[in-house]
């Protein structure tokens, strides 16, 4: 059999074990638990006390997860509907806890240190600006913004208040994101210039089509107090209910997931500025009931020096997965980074690239290669491929609540800040932009505007 035979099923074979084969013959490495593992039974001096506002899906994980962190004590919760009161009268399993309606009661508490904000994205702004101007730090849910224009309210009301405001995107935390992040800065896998990520849901509660509770109406639920800031309609309970659905509250996909997958992406390449562009393409092609938004987007994003795909749908279920593409290698993460998987290439030619070269020439041109490169054609120097576990029940929401409640308790600078997080934001505003204008946008940094 010739060489070039021989060096075509050699490729072949190596190249057609992909990803699965490389991580077969991979050395395994387990990942030390995050700073809330070892840090909590360190926690000294007086605990922080923490209010909640919203205890809704999101705040009553929050909730639940925060009362097990030492060092850290519910000072009180509100929310605007009478069942999740209850609910968070069930989590606290502590009657002296005062539980309100009124955020301002747990502004005007001397004895809270901070606040976490569980609401809906369109009351995220009048939240941090008026929990850091009452002299709290605050813990605020993702996407941090509405709007792009209430991002930077945001950033100003943190960087003139001095306050902590950290941004609930636990993935900046995530101990799996960080190994990526220290891979990459290290040039494992060379110049990183393609990045993808993505994941799909196939039910209803994952399309936000949750369920009624059959007492919500207009004697159980503030509907005033929650509309504020959001254009004034009559009570409606599927609003309420699925407000990612609608644009007066939330961003759809983006808002809701996009901002995980932006800012694992963010972390692990350590972007500074918002993307350049963005394009957009998707629909709403299954979940019509009403919704505003679609459900399905993909959007290409434009950074300096490097593009990324974010992909999303809510019709077909696919496990979640980032990977990171370099010029010597790739780097995968499944699901939040529970396995980072880095496999390196060397980027180089193992043979002579002789295409349709008469084959006399091809031989002694194989020769001098072979003399110049000190290796035959088709040997292949590959490095070991890595994979890094993280802890079994690793929880990145546990880290990233201690992360925020060790600056509140330390005053030292915030792993989210609302910098990092209104970059993000503009990430996911960008993406909205492009599908509902159905144009490719553009970041203005200088006006500080997404241009059409």
């Amino acid at each position: 059999m010739s060489r070039r035979h021989d060096l075509s099923r050699r490729d072949f074979i190596r190249d057609s074990t992909g990803l699965a084969g490389a991580a077969l013959a991979a050395r395994t490495v387990m990942l030390e638990a995050g700073p809330a593992a070892g840090e909590r039974r360190a926690a000294s001096g007086d605990p922080v006390r923490f209010g909640i506002v919203g205890i809704g899906m999101r705040g009553s994980g929050l909730l639940a997860t925060a009362i097990t962190l030492p060092g850290v004590v519910c000072g009180g919760a509100c929310d605007l509907y009478t069942g999740r009161r209850e609910l968070a009268k069930e989590i606290l399993k502590n009657p002296s806890i005062p539980i309100t309606a009124r955020y301002q009661d747990l502004l005007d508490n001397k004895n809270i240190d901070a606040i976490i904000a569980a609401v809906p994205d369109h009351w995220h702004m009048k939240l941090v600006v008026e929990a850091t101007s009452a002299g709290k730090d605050v813990y605020c849910e993702k996407p941090m913004s509405h709007t792009v224009a209430e991002g930077f309210k945001m950033v100003a009301a943190q960087n003139n208040s001095g306050r902590i405001v950290q941004i609930g995107s636990q993935r900046r935390s995530s101990i799996g994101f960080e190994k990526a992040r220290e891979l990459v800065a290290a040039g494992a896998i060379g110049d990183v210039t393609w990045v993808e990520a993505g994941l799909g849901r196939n039910s209803a509660c994952g399309a936000w089509k949750y369920a009624v509770p059959p007492d919500v109406s207009p004697e159980t639920v503030d509907w005033t107090t929650w509309l504020d800031g959001a254009p004034n309609r009559p009570f409606d309970a599927l609003r309420w209910t699925r407000w990612r659905c609608y644009r007066d509250y939330g961003e759809g996909i983006p808002g809701d997931l996009f901002v995980h997958e932006l800012t694992g992406i963010h972390t692990v390449m350590d972007v500074k500025a918002p993307p350049s562009r963005a394009s957009s393409s998707g629909g709403l092609f299954r979940w019509k009931d009403g919704r505003e938004v679609p459900d399905e987007l993909a959007t290409l994003y434009e950074y300096p020096s490097f593009r990324a795909l974010v992909r999303v749908t809510l019709n077909t279920r696919i496990p979640e997965m980032t990977r990171f593409y370099g010029t010597h290698g790739l780097i995968e993460l499944h699901g939040e980074g529970d396995v980072v998987t880095m496999i390196p290439q060397e980027g180089e030619d193992h043979s002579p690239c002789t295409p349709a070269w008469p084959e006399a020439m091809r031989e002694r041109y194989a020769k001098k290669w072979e003399a110049k490169h000190g290796l035959q054609a088709g040997d292949a120097k590959l490095s070991e491929s890595m994979i890094y576990r993280t802890p079994d029940h690793y929880d990145d929401t546990a880290d990233h609540l201690w992360n925020f409640f060790h600056s509140v308790r330390t005053r030292r600078p915030s792993v989210e800040d609302a910098n990092f997080g209104n970059r993000t934001a503009i990430g996911c505003h960008m993406a909205n932009a492009s599908y509902f204008h159905q144009a490719t946008v553009v970041w203005d940094e200088q006006a500080k505007q997404i241009k059409v």
